[in-house]
């Protein structure tokens, strides 16, 4: 029993640990692509907030609970399987079915009401998640205005993520984690060709 107990733990940890790997490297890809993103935005000649909204948007899938607009509900089918514990018909139909959940009906149709906001206050009241609020976008702009080159912008897009396992806690020999240990800070880079100064402030061309 002794010996059971063991392996259980240890292997709920490298479970954990795995898991935990596998979340912060989709995190990873994601925040890539919303890098992507707002580089791709910024290059055209948007403005840092422009660039900023691309960056959230496109981090979505990584940003946690929606906070605004809270949940409204689910598939009423889903629902009434749910209700009667059929597991398997759930599974079924998630499978057969090409339908969205209401919320995923609602967040997509505020989605271009987000981008068409012009500041963060009113913006908030239209499209929120947990995590974007530790979202941050960085600008790196290396602008040739004598027309020999465009230029680069390199954005770099960070945000929080809490940790199932502190591996810093455990090495204290807490359970728990501390707030220090408690949260990663996950970053994504591109860097893209910059454009818009050709076009908008002419550069001599």
């Amino acid at each position: 029993m002794i010996e059971s107990v063991f392996i259980i733990i240890l292997t709920s940890l490298v479970f954990l640990t795995l898991f935990q790997y596998a979340n912060l490297f989709s995190s990873k890809i994601i925040l890539s692509h919303a890098a992507a993103r707002a580089a791709r935005c910024r290059t055209v000649g948007f403005s840092e907030w422009m660039v900023e909204k691309s960056a959230r948007v496109a981090s979505i899938p990584a940003a946690g609970k929606r906070l605004e607009p809270v949940s409204v509900g689910i598939d009423p089918t889903i629902s009434a399987a749910m209700q009667q514990n059929r597991i398997g018909d759930i599974w079924d139909l998630a499978l057969r079915s090409n339908a969205h959940s209401p919320g995923t009906v609602l967040e997509r149709g505020r989605v271009p009401d987000y981008m068409g906001s012009v500041e963060t206050p009113s913006a908030q009241y239209i499209l929120d998640y947990e995590r974007w609020n530790s979202l941050s976008v960085d600008i790196d702009e290396s602008l040739s205005m004598d027309g020999t080159a465009p230029g680069t912008a390199t954005v770099e897009v960070e945000m929080h993520f809490p940790l199932l396992i502190s591996l810093r806690a455990l090495l204290d020999g807490q359970l728990s984690d501390t707030e220090e240990g408690g949260n990663m800070a996950m970053k994504g880079y591109f860097k893209i060709e910059n454009h818009y100064p050709l076009y908008i402030e002419d550069a001599n061309w």
